[in-house]
C-alpha cells in the first residue's frame, strides 16, 4: 500500500512570472547596447563547433 508523502515541489507560478511589457527589450535597444559595448572595446568571441559534442556513428 502506498504511503502519502508531502511534496516539496514548487508550483511553476511561483518560479516563473511572465515579464511585463516595460521589461521586454526591443531589437533597437539590444542593438544600441551591443554597439556601445563594441565601441568601448568589448569583443564578442565567436566559438566554433565542439567535436566532443558531435554524434559519432
Amino acid at each position: 500500500m502506498a504511503t502519502l508523502r508531502t511534496s516539496k515541489a514548487v508550483p511553476p507560478s511561483t518560479v516563473y512570472v511572465a515579464p511585463r511589457e516595460s521589461k521586454l527589450i526591443t531589437h533597437e535597444q539590444l542593438h544600441n547596447h551591443l554597439q556601445t559595448f563594441q565601441q568601448a572595446g568589448g569583443v564578442i568571441e565567436r566559438l566554433g563547433n565542439t567535436p566532443a559534442l558531435k554524434r559519432i556513428g
